[in-house]
């Protein structure tokens, strides 16, 4: 059930009439995880199953966690970790492994059997990273929920398509379901959903006809036009990802729930770090406090710190999606973080001064600059690796073949 149907149109109205008209507190939480059953059936019936089978798993090790101590709790952690890392990485990634090994194969002349067919559930990058981040924070004793509450967590529906991915420390701060219906969270959810589905329908839609066809074959085209279509195509994966982050927030908002912010003007940043602290948001503080600071962050020196941050990046240009070109993206910004980061560092032990002197001119220069260095990037997530560096050098005037 897509955000910018009618039919969700519906469907979000129905809710939101039956949840606050409901004489019964007590039932609000029951419907609202009913809705998000039915948002998700709506796509897949048979992946309900997998993905409350998950959930059940999930909350189910959560109480052994509690109630366990030192190797045991440890070794339930990694269990609860392989499962739902490894349901992700069957459904979503497996055609990637299998081109992988068939690779391997051919190099050393043995066939491998086609992968078997399947259907990646709707948003199972979305769950897992969920699942996970309950689990750790359980094992640090952070959480402690109810099965009820962990379920609507997990299938509340404004979040389920695309985020923002919640953390369950802030989501059970708005588990009042005593509260009345407050009309200035009924405007301000309107006001939000209607410039969501403006940014979605006006802009990212209008934009993705204009540069589709430039992508479906790049190198017909001179170093003018694809850097017109890069820019239009930045303008269009803001907007569409920014566009739907508006409509699952103000959505949340219509049933008295705030959810985390999802980006706040990446493209003004002057760079690549604040553009990551400010581009899907979520996504970022979970790879951060997930990923890159149990891989030990910047605590051991520039070279880990280096490695780390790359090796994160890598994974959440994975996480995107099962495709080389992903990855690729990820390394990219990686790797433009680590520069920017030494450059940084450098600059103010050789020019300590250098921060005062035309302030609003270097922030300008540098925000141009980042810009530009996140638009090539783009050309890693619309297209194949090989493709993406031979237009990268058409749009540069490089002799790339």
């Amino acid at each position: 059930m897509l955000f910018n149907t009618w039919l969700y149109g519906y469907f979000l109205a129905t809710v939101f009439v039956v949840y606050w008209a409901l004489p019964w507190p007590r039932l609000r939480p029951h419907w609202l995880i009913f809705a998000g059953i039915a948002f998700y059936a709506n796509y897949f019936p048979p992946h309900l199953l997998l993905i409350l089978g998950l959930a059940g798993f999930t909350f189910g090790l959560g109480v052994l966690l509690q109630h366990s101590a030192g190797v045991r709790k440890r070794a339930g952690l990694i269990i609860g970790l392989v499962v739902t890392l490894g349901a992700l990485a069957y459904f979503k990634y497996q055609p990637l492994l299998y081109d992988a090994l068939a690779a391997l194969g051919r190099a050393f002349g043995a066939a491998i059997a086609n992968p078997p067919t399947t259907r990646p559930p709707l948003a199972i990058s979305f769950f897992t990273f969920e699942f996970v981040h309950y689990l750790i924070e359980v094992y640090r004793g952070n959480v402690a929920a109810t099965f009820r509450n962990f379920l609507l967590f997990i299938m509340f529906f404004p979040t389920l398509v695309a985020g923002p991915i919640k953390r369950y420390q802030n989501f059970a701060n708005y588990l009042d379901f005593d509260k009345r219906l407050d009309w200035q969270d009924v405007g301000e959810g309107l006001e939000r959903i209607l410039f969501g589905l403006s940014k979605k329908l006006i802009v990212a839609d209008s934009v993705a006809r204009l540069t589709a066809p430039v992508w479906q074959d790049p190198l017909r085209y001179d170093s003018g036009i694809l850097w017109l279509a890069a820019y239009g195509y930045a303008v269009q994966i803001y907007t569409d990802f920014s566009g739907y982050s508006d409509i699952a927030i103000g959505s949340a908002k219509l049933l008295g729930f705030k959810v985390e912010e999802n980006f706040n003007w990446p493209y003004l940043r002057p760079n690549i770090r604040e553009f990551w602290r400010s581009w899907h948001m979520s996504l970022t503080s979970w790879i951060t406090d997930y990923l890159y600071i149990p891989l030990g962050g910047n605590r051991h020196g520039a070279r880990r710190t280096t490695i780390n941050t790359v090796v994160s990046m890598s994974l959440c240009g994975l996480w995107h999606g099962a495709a080389l070109h992903f990855v690729v993206w990820g390394f990219y910004h990686g790797a433009a973080i680590c520069i920017q980061r030494t450059y940084s560092q450098w600059r103010d032990r050789t020019f300590p001064g250098m921060r005062n002197v035309l302030p609003r001119t270097r922030q300008v220069i540098a925000t141009l600059f980042t810009f530009h260095i996140v638009v090539i990037g783009w050309m890693y997530f619309v297209l194949s690796a090989a493709t993406a560096t031979r237009v990268i050098g058409r749009m540069l005037l490089l002799p790339i073949p």
